[in-house]
């Protein structure tokens, strides 16, 4: 692992480019309507339950991250934007987008609810799995 002489966040590759610092993870869901803040803080949750995670939030993105990451947001409007970063592929109508980059595939949710977050707990769970394994 190599470690920023500026912030000390580690990373896999030396002289890893990214910006210093983690960001203000509230700022991401200050004045979003209630039914997001909830599905955020569930995700957050749930992904600070698995084990060593560094999350970091930049503007209305957040991202979540062991050895690499393993779950990205983009907190919308109305709805919490979900890539899950897994090894294989998943059928599910939830998912608007999959793209299979030969390394990881990325599976794309717009969650609006509670409810829709319990099908992806699973893959939440198997990406940090896959993210710590490489």
């Amino acid at each position: 692992m190599w470690q920023c002489p500026n912030c000390d966040r580690e990373f896999t590759r030396i002289n890893q480019r990214h910006v210093c610092g983690t960001g203000n993870r509230d700022d991401v869901i200050r004045d979003r309507p209630q039914s997001v803040v909830e599905v955020y803080r569930a995700i957050e949750a749930l992904v600070s339950s698995l084990g060593k995670v560094e999350i970091v939030a930049r503007d209305r993105y957040v991202l979540f991250r062991s050895r690499r990451i393993f779950v990205d947001l983009s907190i919308m409007k109305d709805v919490v934007r979900v890539a899950v970063h897994i090894g294989r592929k998943v059928e599910n109508p939830i998912f608007i987008k999959v793209v299979d980059d030969g390394k990881q595939v990325t599976h794309v949710a717009k969650i609006a609810s509670l409810d829709e977050l319990g099908v992806l707990q699973p893959l939440i769970e198997e990406a940090y799995r896959f993210s710590i394994a490489r």
